[in-house]
């Protein structure tokens, strides 16, 4: 509860999404239950009824957090842009399952496209 809820509003975003990205085959591993194993097992939902509602939270927290960035803080604009460009690369590298655990995921490729591999100026 220390941190602005900017800070805050991002990293349930991140947390969130990379429950829904990488729970199954870290629960298969024996890791520790995640949000959705727990939604299941205080409400007695379904696997796919807590992800539904993990993607639900994941909705309402990006509305608070959008309001939070247009609130006023003692930050730069600079630092400003990063939790909301930290919870977007979260959503976008679990989107496709466990990009970091599992290396030969979609979203792996995604990523060294942006990152890795140049783009030819002559395409822009």
């Amino acid at each position: 509860m220390e941190y602005p809820d900017l800070i805050r509003h991002s990293s349930t975003i991140v947390r969130l999404a990379d429950d829904l990205g990488t729970s199954s085959d870290e629960i298969a591993r024996g890791d520790n239950p995640k949000s959705i194993q727990c939604y299941m097992h205080e409400t007695g939902a379904t696997e796919q009824e807590a992800r539904e509602h993990v993607r639900y939270l994941i909705y309402e927290t990006w509305k608070k957090l959008n309001v939070e960035i247009l609130k006023p803080y003692p930050f730069s604009k600079k630092f400003m842009g990063i939790p909301m460009d930290l919870a977007r690369t979260a959503q976008c590298f679990y989107e496709d399952g466990d990009a970091y655990g599992i290396q030969d995921q979609e979203t792996h490729g995604r990523l060294a496209s942006l990152i890795v591999k140049p783009i030819p100026l002559q395409d822009i």
